[in-house]
């Protein structure tokens, strides 16, 4: 058996090294969606999309996890394939904000930057969130074609912010941090977000049709579901979750749509292309909040509900349909895996590991049962918590509220809260709590640490050596300056450009 499962991945990496095209990749990302959001997870009243097709018919993952529980870090890990603390985007802010100085350090070499090496043509559309401007407004200092992307569409360089939601706020209201860019050009201010899924799939597809004579890597970055929630008018009202499931649905759409294109290229058994979301679902947002199914906590917080996310990985004639994975993995992962498939090696020290031979069915659990035995679950530059084999130490822990009343009315948010944010208004336990995630993937019922005494010990000393790893660099985040606000138009800061697909301005609407 193991001498077939050799030359199953012998057959995927031999035709590489021959010559044979390289494969594509297609990494898209969600933004704030929960491990339960969606049917293939377990979700009882989420309409089927083409995501959980992308699970029928290649692999799902059961225990992948954010290397962080907020955007920003969590997305720098990403395309760095390290832990997030070793970038600098780490700080009291937690996140970029769209009036910060810093942003994701040019020496720390990107997934993009890394497979331009192996010829490789690299594009990015939809949310960036890893800083924008650096000494003047509109500088674009940190925007993606800084950090090996060749081809930049229609982007969201912040985010699609709580107060971009027009049903609740004034145009005036919404331009600090509501804004669009196509390429490294500010188009849009305030967002109109009627077509921006639409703007996103039609630049992919571009990105795709103009640029599949060679190996290409396209990170699909989408807005849904961060919130303000939103859905054009051929979703909205049409889930049986309201607002939030019509986003979802829309997302999918576009997901589907992507997927057929592929198809129409004869692409698709050449393509491989992996789905998951960024970190955990918003809770407080009640109804307007993704779901974390069975797991505990959210957004920000380094329970699971914050850290495990849904993930599935989409290779015709490679994956086998149907297939799940359920061995500990992170987003880190991802580097390697897209570097290994192209023939690269790494030039920098990775946190995460290839998974290759997991996506080819080769992988051999009885010799080598985790990819990840120990992960290190970061706020900002404390370690929170680990998890090590089937267990999960909690040194800190963040409180729980009822959100109900306190933060919602009959299901709708008062406000854009946020109950984690604040790593240090975390609980202290020593000696650290303790779960068998296996068991108990809820996070319910700690063990009892007296009878763990050898398991606490050799977490310390992982923790240790880990710690010994970390060099200290700036930390980019914090730094913010009214003199680096986007603004498309001083001083109005309100437009709607029509821009082509590099980002020319071909024509002007002053709002």
């Amino acid at each position: 058996m193991a001498f077939i499962k050799n030359l199953l991945l012998l057959s995927v990496i031999i035709p590489i090294c021959l010559g044979k095209k390289s494969p594509n990749f297609v990494l898209i990302l969600a933004d704030d969606v929960g491990y339960g959001d969606f049917q293939c997870y377990g979700h009882a009243t989420q309409e089927r999309g083409a995501v959980d097709d992308l699970a029928a018919e290649g692999m799902r993952f059961t225990q992948w996890y954010a290397p962080d529980s907020l955007c920003s870090p969590s997305r720098a890990a990403l395309l760095t394939g390290r832990y997030p603390i070793r970038s600098g985007i780490v700080g009291p802010n937690r996140v970029f904000w769209q009036n910060s100085r810093g942003g994701l350090p040019k020496s720390e070499e990107t997934l993009a930057e890394a497979l331009k090496r192996y010829n490789y043509t690299t594009g990015i559309v939809g949310k960036w969130h890893l800083g924008i401007n650096e000494f003047v407004a509109n500088d674009g200092n940190h925007l993606p074609h800084h950090h090996g992307f060749d081809y930049v569409g229609t982007l969201l360089s912040f985010s699609y912010h709580f107060r971009c939601d027009p049903t609740k706020f004034k145009a005036e209201e919404r331009t600090e941090k509501c804004f669009l860019n196509k390429g490294s050009k500010l188009v849009q201010q305030p967002i109109t977000s009627e077509d921006l899924t639409e703007k996103i799939l039609n630049d992919s597809k571009s990105f795709i049709k103009l640029y599949s004579k060679k190996p290409f890597f396209l990170y699909m970055s989408m807005p849904q579901a961060h919130s303000a929630l939103f859905a054009s008018k051929n979703f909205r009202g049409n889930s049986k979750r309201g607002i939030y499931g019509d986003s979802i649905n829309e997302m999918s759409w576009a997901i589907g749509k992507l997927i057929k294109l592929l198809r129409e290229l004869h692409l698709d058994e050449n393509t491989l292309v992996i789905f998951l979301s960024d970190h955990g679902p918003q809770a407080e947002l009640c109804h307007h909040g993704g779901s974390a199914g069975p797991l505990r906590g959210g957004k920000a917080s380094t329970w699971d509900g914050g850290l495990k996310v849904p993930a599935m990985a989409w290779w015709p004639g490679t994956i086998k349909p149907g297939s799940v994975y359920r061995g500990v993995l992170s987003s880190m992962d991802i580097f390697p895996t897209f570097l290994n498939l192209a023939g690269g090696e790494t030039v920098t020290k990775l946190d995460g590991t290839s998974l290759t031979d997991v996506l080819t069915g080769t992988h051999d659990d009885a010799k080598d049962p985790a990819k990840h035995d120990v992960l290190f679950h970061y706020c900002s530059d404390q370690i929170m918590a680990v998890r090590i084999g089937p267990y999960k130490l909690h040194y800190y822990s963040q409180y729980q509220r009822d959100y109900e009343g306190d933060l919602c009315n009959n299901g709708n948010p008062y406000d854009d809260k946020l109950l984690y944010f604040n790593c240090s208004l975390s609980h202290y336990h020593d000696p650290p709590l303790i779960f068998d995630i296996n068991r108990d993937p809820g996070e319910q019922f700690p063990l009892d640490p007296s009878k763990q005494q050898d398991l606490v010990e050799r977490t310390a000393s992982l923790v240790q050596k880990h710690r010994q790893t970390i060099i200290p660099v700036p930390s980019q985040l914090g730094s913010h300056d009214s003199n680096v606000q986007p603004c498309c138009n001083p001083p109005l800061c309100a437009c709607n450009y029509q821009a082509d697909e590099d980002g020319i301005e071909l024509s002007k609407d002053e709002l």
